[in-house]
This record gives structure tokens, C-alpha cells and sequence, in this order.
């Protein structure tokens, strides 16, 4: 989920994300949006609940991953 918060709403939208624990990752980035995050959930209903969450104060876009061609690895070592 790309995350987007509304104008003076920037800690607020981190503090909602850091105590929602669907949330199982998150980064600070440049650009358009503020965050980037990673959720775990059993149902695509638990996604409207956590949207609901969260939209009162940010602009969200929300992907779902269907497949993982290259899982989390280790940088190259030099």
C-alpha cells in the first residue's frame, strides 16, 4: 500500500500505521507518497477495515501481490 498523508496529518498517519499490526512493513520514502507498507491479511474485508482506518487522514493505492518471482535476499557480496 502506497501512503499519502493529508496536509499537517504526516505523524498522525505513521502513528495509525505503526499501531495497526496488519501492518508488517513500512518505509519512509521520497516522492509523491510518504510510506510504503506491506500488510498481512486473511480477507480482502480486512482490507476495507484498515482503509478505513487510515483514509480519514491519507491518500492510499492499494496493490495485491499475486506471485513473489524473487523473494527477499541478501545484496551481493563484493
Amino acid at each position: 500500500m502506497r501512503v499519502k498523508p493529508l496536509p499537517g496529518q504526516l505523524h498522525l498517519v505513521e502513528e495509525a500505521i505503526r499501531r495497526i499490526p496488519e501492518f508488517v512493513e513500512c518505509d519512509k520514502v521520497t516522492g509523491d507518497d510518504c510510506f510504503i507498507c506491506r500488510l498481512f491479511l486473511h480477507s480482502i474485508e480486512q482490507l476495507d477495515a484498515i482503509l478505513s482506518k487510515v483514509t480519514e487522514r491519507a491518500e492510499t493505492s492499494t496493490v495485491i501481490v499475486k506471485s513473489t518471482p524473487v523473494a527477499r535476499r541478501l545484496p551481493p557480496l563484493a
